[in-house]
């Protein structure tokens, strides 16, 4: 028999009530901290010592087109909780949900890609609750081992949390801080679980589109702080029978005084298909930066970024050199420029308050297997910061403008606007 609409509306209602207070409740508790010779004396210990954390998050997404590609826009309202226990002779074990629920609106637009599941057609706003971290740790040696279903943080595997949920990994991480200001990383992983999915797949299926395809993927880097001012990342990703993608960055940034700063950000990344090739031919690379003047309290930043033949294939997050609210520079042949502007209101006394404002341009071929309109887009934000009695708490408003060149397919004027109101627990 058909559940009745009100009890589907009312059991979304109860979920939310007890995410946020659930999470208010554990969140707003300390944590107890735990000497590292102290041995909890019970199994008790172990879990009423460990810690909790949680993300809320009510998403309002709208996006207008001026053609006849069908508006999207959706409100929904979920977030993550996450608890690991106290450690037990170096042994932790943790766990974690996620959730977004909507359908508040019931407004016959479009969902927005993200923020909730499609169901049967793309205006079917599908909620989505789903276990998506359970791993045990083990610390010892200046080094963490997890393994299971785990948050990832590297520059082309990452949680890419710009969405209700984070993108989560499950396999075998290792993070080793033997060395001073050097920090060395290893990644064999297997399965991912996507922004509104419910259900793990293989790495390997995000690129084939195949179920059944899982090689699994392995991932080293090292990070080091050179100097003071200046450190270098290198990452080299094996996806196997798929590709093969090598990272380098170095970022220098200088402060002279209190008042003044400037700096770089050098980014490189190559990708060639190794093995079966099972995502077929592929072969490509991105290349450039950006440089950036700050002082009292403003940032000036120029950002510029070139492509190889192939668009980049980086499905689990991205460190695309120019990667804004909408566009980013990963298209074949992509010559992309930005201008951007930044401000913290803080150093005229209104604490907790900032805005941007940037120009960016993006260029592909206009004829031939990579044409691709080109397009610019404006970018205006503000956000601020919560204190006192809603500290964690913060609100971001941001519009974009984005002008595509309707000469070429798929070229299309529109807006994309967004309301974010984030509490971190």
């Amino acid at each position: 028999m058909e559940t009745a609409p009100w009890i589907n509306k009312t059991r979304k209602i109860i979920s939310l009530i007890a995410l946020v207070c659930l999470g208010m409740v554990l969140g707003g508790q300390p944590a107890l901290s735990q000497e590292p010779d102290q041995v909890p004396q019970s199994l008790n210990d172990v879990f009423q010592n460990g810690k909790f954390n949680a993300v809320i998050k009510t998403l309002y997404y709208q996006r207008m087109f001026d053609g006849d590609t069908p508006d999207w826009a959706t409100l929904a309202i979920g977030g993550n909780l996450n608890y690991e226990t106290a450690s037990l002779h170096g042994f932790t074990a943790g766990a974690g949900f996620k959730t977004s629920q909507g359908n508040y609106t019931n407004n016959g637009d479009e969902v927005y890609r993200g923020l909730l599941a499609t169901g049967a057609t793309p205006e079917d706003q599908e909620s989505y609750t789903a276990l998506d971290e359970y791993f045990l740790r083990y610390s010892n040696w200046d080094t963490k081992f997890t393994l299971g279903a785990h948050a990832v943080n590297t520059p082309w595997l990452n949680g890419h949390d710009i969405r209700m949920t984070p993108k989560k990994y499950r396999g075998l991480g290792v993070i080793n801080n033997s060395i001073e200001d050097l920090e060395l990383h290893g990644y064999f992983l297997s399965d991912w679980i996507d922004w509104t999915a419910e259900d793990w797949t293989s790495i390997t299926s995000a690129f084939t589109g195949v179920a059944g395809d899982d090689e699994g993927a392995l991932a080293l880097g090292a990070k080091w702080q050179i100097l003071p001012a200046l450190s270098v990342q290198g990452w080299d990703y094996y996806f196997r029978d798929i590709m093969n993608s090598f990272y380098l960055t170095a970022v220098y940034q200088q402060a002279i005084g209190s008042d003044y700063t400037f700096g770089a950000d050098l980014r490189y990344l190559n990708q060639k298909d190794v093995g079966a090739k099972l995502a077929g031919n592929h072969g490509t690379y991105m290349t450039g930066g950006y440089a950036f003047v700050g002082a009292f309290g403003a940032k000036l930043s120029f950002y510029f970024s070139t492509n190889g033949s192939d668009d980049l294939l980086v499905p689990f997050g991205e460190s695309e050199i120019i990667s804004l609210q909408v566009n980013g520079g990963f298209r074949a042949e992509e010559d992309a420029y930005m201008l951007k502007l930044d401000y913290d209101f803080g150093n005229i006394g209104v604490d907790g308050l900032s805005a941007l404002a940037l120009y960016s341009s993006f260029g592909t071929p206009d004829s031939g297997g990579n044409a691709s309109p080109d397009a610019t887009e404006i970018n205006l934000e503000l956000q601020y910061k919560l204190s006192g009695w809603f500290n964690n708490c913060g609100i971001r408003l941001r519009h974009a403008i984005i002008d595509q060149d309707e000469d070429v397919a798929g070229g299309e004027d529109f807006t994309d606007s967004r309301l974010d109101l984030i509490y971190k627990l």
